[in-house]
């Protein structure tokens, strides 16, 4: 399971330098994991579901999203 976190997004930002041949300081990173997660701790439960998940305005069309793009792929 991923991390939501400080420690995590230095971990997906030092992933995504690698990825991508960034070539990102240590201090750096922490200064971006850092703006993130107290970005993060800022947003609202909704505003994150609507990052992380679909971004529906109901849970029952998130799934009808869901399952429609599951039969078109």
């Amino acid at each position: 399971m991923s991390e939501i976190g400080f420690t995590g997004y230095k971990r997906r930002i030092r992933e995504y330098a690698t990825e991508h041949h960034h070539t990102i300081g240590d201090s750096k990173i922490s200064r971006l994991a850092s703006k993130l997660s107290k970005r993060q701790e800022r947003m609202n439960d909704e505003t994150l579901e609507r990052i992380f998940t679909h971004s529906d305005p109901t849970p029952l069309q998130a799934i009808l999203n869901i399952e429609n793009r599951r039969v078109t792929t």
